[in-house]
């Protein structure tokens, strides 16, 4: 997919403010992961950057291992010239989907390649119980790929909102608030002895997609995540956008129907009280606290069980708004449905959708393009591996304050 004009988004825009080096550095690694193998002279001209400092630039990165050179085609006479290519192979980063039930974890290079992966069960939802069970992940990992290990340079998070201060209800069978408070994120870094960054499950898949998947070359795209719960991520030009307290998204907490069904969250008619697996394990008489259940739910939609045809039925009209919803609120390029149910399930439920609302100008030509992303058991671990890429590697306003 091309992006929606030609110009250069924060990430792969530099910039000459003398404290501004580590941006620098990252523009120019944003650069050759996005767009490798790349010249030196073509990189100058995307980031705006001389070619001396983006010279500079690469050499650093080549000693500190990330980046090697590579000589391009001949395309005619005399010698070739060199390109650079990221070296995707030499650091990693751990992701850790915690949902109510498990922990999936994964292991990533620099390219969103699993180079390993593991789940375990959450016996009980705590924050505790969850540290534990990410640290003996954590020295699995270190004990079966010590090479990779020794390379991993953080760990991502990805749990269902929203956080922050308030306290966590037993009763809410959709969201983890209680794992994502700063308390318990220092406690972690201590646990496995590496630096941990956090995201809601939607905006960790929506950026996931951004770097690995669907939305690799977009700079504006939105990502319904349909999982035990419902949230959406967003991307905006060209950046994750998480809100003031990380909770932008939140579109299953948003009321659809006035005195509705009554949610954990104290409202009445939140939209995932109809359109999420836990809507679905009710529907079927499943607990979702069961890790089983979605494994159940594939093998009746894989069987065509009319009870499954049934729901989907009656709940495409709330995923039509939700998507319509989006599509109004944020003019996407593109609407991305994932979850951690298989695709195909997604896909039936896409089908029964159609036709779209129109779009905000009142033209169906006009109206994003809705697709299924990643989706199954690893896909928000893997976006979980991408927040830890974007804290260290990636471009953003925050490394620009001086």
């Amino acid at each position: 997919m091309k992006r929606q004009s030609d110009r250069n988004s924060f990430r792969t825009s530099g910039t000459n403010l003398t404290r501004a080096k580590s941006h620098n550095h990252r523009v120019v690694l944003e650069v050759v992961r996005t767009r490798g193998p790349v010249g030196r002279t073509e990189i100058s001209q995307i980031t705006s950057l001389s070619r001396q400092t983006v010279q500079n630039i690469v050499g650093e990165l080549e000693s500190a291992g990330l980046v090697e050179m590579q000589a391009s085609k001949i395309t005619g006479r005399g010698n070739p010239g060199m390109n650079v290519l990221l070296c995707k192979d030499n650091a990693f980063s751990l992701g850790f989907h915690v949902d109510q039930v498990s922990v999936t974890a994964v292991a990533c290079n620099l390219t969103g390649e699993i180079q390993w992966s593991h789940k375990a069960v959450l016996p009980k939802r705590t924050a505790e119980i969850a540290n534990s069970v990410i640290r003996e992940l954590v020295s699995k990992f270190r004990n079966e790929h010590p090479h990779a290990a020794e390379r991993t340079f953080g760990a991502g998070l990805a749990a269902p909102g929203p956080f922050g201060s308030r306290p966590a209800n037993s009763n809410e069978v959709t969201s983890f608030s209680e794992f994502g408070s700063t308390e318990n994120l220092s406690r972690l870094e201590s646990l496995i002895n590496l630096p941990v960054v956090i995201q809601n499950d939607a905006s960790a898949a929506a950026l996931g997609e951004h770097f690995y998947g669907v939305g690799r070359n977009l700079d504006n795209f939105a990502l319904i995540h349909f999982g035990i719960g419902l949230g959406s991520g967003l991307v905006l030009n060209g950046m994750n956008h998480t809100g003031s307290r990380g909770n932008a998204g939140e579109i299953g907490h948003m009321v659809v129907e006035l005195d509705g069904r009554a949610c954990s969250c104290g409202n009445h008619g939140c939209l995932e009280r109809y359109l999420s697996l836990n809507a679905l394990c009710e529907f079927l008489d499943l607990s979702p606290s069961d890790p089983k259940s979605i494994e159940q739910i594939e093998l009746l939609h894989k069987s065509c069980d009319p009870r499954i045809d049934r729901w989907l039925d009656l709940v495409a009209p709330r995923m039509r708004q939700a998507i319509n919803i989006v599509e109004s609120l944020v003019d996407p390029e593109v609407i991305i449905v994932g979850g951690i149910i298989e695709s195909s399930f997604l896909e039936s439920l896409l089908q029964r959708c159609k036709p779209w609302f129109s779009g905000v100008v009142n033209d169906l030509q006009n109206v994003s393009q809705v697709v299924v992303g990643t989706s199954g058991s690893t896909s928000i671990a893997m976006g979980a591996s991408a927040v830890a890429v974007e804290a260290l590697f990636a471009p953003s306003v925050s490394h620009l304050v001086l």
